[in-house]
């Protein structure tokens, strides 16, 4: 994969099974993400020592993704804005501990698709504060392009011309992209154009399958966004590494998959490996 580096998304679990998955993962990659969503929001203690005794015994380092399962950094209650920050900051301060260099985060949405005049300038100011904090701690923040399934999702928090602009507000060094690959297959997205685009900004990419757009992810999966193991899908990975190589990427590539499917992943992308020497 030349200077591409492949990493995994961290076990969803708590206590016993979190430590058999973390160990399991490791024995495939050298970075895992961390997901600070519920159930490890709280009571996560014993497991982030485990995951620094983990990377000392297997030379593991980390990725975090902030919380985005509540609240909201644009909701129309300021308490739950303050407490959304609150938990971003969490993140942070988590990714911190770890030594991770990169918090990955949802942008906000747009609840019952209810256009609040104020969101845009909420949202913003949020952005802003989040990345002064990261800064502090030498920490970079990378806003996830989501897949656009319904109302929820607008097109800002969807479509790289707009997430570009968003970013280009912020206006801060530590404040880029975590390229979401499977997300702008749903969204109708060029992800290959987008590489080139985001430039330097690129921080992290989230790498999983799809069908397209969320229609037909419904009919052959259950689900409108997936996250199947790469080649099952119709994503062309071949172009996405080659356009990868092109720029010199040099961040890492996560699997989005669940644990069990993270060993398909990786044979696929060996696979296109061999194909292309």
């Amino acid at each position: 994969m030349g200077n591409i580096k492949i990493a995994a998304k961290g076990s969803r679990k708590i206590k016993d099974d979190f430590y058999e998955e973390s160990n399991f993962l490791s024995n495939f990659v050298k970075n895992l993400e961390i997901d600070f969503n519920y159930p490890h929001d709280k009571n996560f203690g014993t497991e982030l020592k485990f995951l620094k005794k983990l990377a000392a015994k297997k030379g593991l380092s980390y990725k975090v993704h902030a919380q985005y399962l509540s609240g909201g950094l644009n909701d129309v209650s300021e308490r739950i804005r303050k407490e959304t920050l609150k938990q971003i900051f969490y993140a942070i301060d988590r990714a911190s501990y770890l030594n991770a260099s990169i918090v990955t985060m949802h942008p906000a949405l747009q609840p019952y698709g209810l256009k609040i005049p104020d969101s845009l300038d909420w949202e913003i100011k949020n952005y802003k504060k989040i990345a002064k904090y990261a800064a502090r701690k030498k920490i970079l923040i990378g806003l996830e392009n989501e897949a656009q399934t319904c109302f929820w999702f607008p097109d800002r928090a969807c479509k790289f011309s707009q997430l570009m602009e968003t970013v280009n507000t912020v206006n801060m060094d530590n404040f880029g992209f975590t390229l979401d690959v499977g997300h702008a297959n749903v969204s109708g997205e060029d992800y290959l154009s987008a590489i080139e685009k985001m430039g330097d900004k690129l921080f992290h990419i989230h790498a999983h399958d799809n069908f397209g757009g969320p229609a037909i992810n419904l009919e052959k999966c259950g689900r409108v966004d997936p996250h199947l193991p790469l080649g099952q899908g119709v994503i062309d990975w071949g172009a996405l590494i080659n356009k990868l190589k092109k720029i010199n990427y040099q961040n890492y590539l996560e699997l989005e998959n669940e644990v069990k499917d993270i060993e398909e992943s990786l044979a696929y992308l060996k696979s296109l490996e061999k194909e292309s020497s």
